[in-house]
């Protein structure tokens, strides 16, 4: 998986987000694609210093 923040629940069978506290946005979790469409996340910050 190449997401920093989405962990798998085995109840509701659907990755979960610790940043946004629901369910993922993506059918596999990717934290720098979710950095890109929504500025969120771990990777946020780095894309912040590779434009700057």
């Amino acid at each position: 998986m190449s997401c920093k923040c989405a962990e798998f629940d085995e109840d509701t069978g659907r990755y979960v987000c610790e940043v946004s506290g629901s369910g993922c946005m993506y059918f596999i979790p990717d934290s720098k694609q979710c950095a890109k469409d929504y500025g969120e996340g771990p990777d946020a910050c780095e894309e912040e210093e590779d434009e700057g």
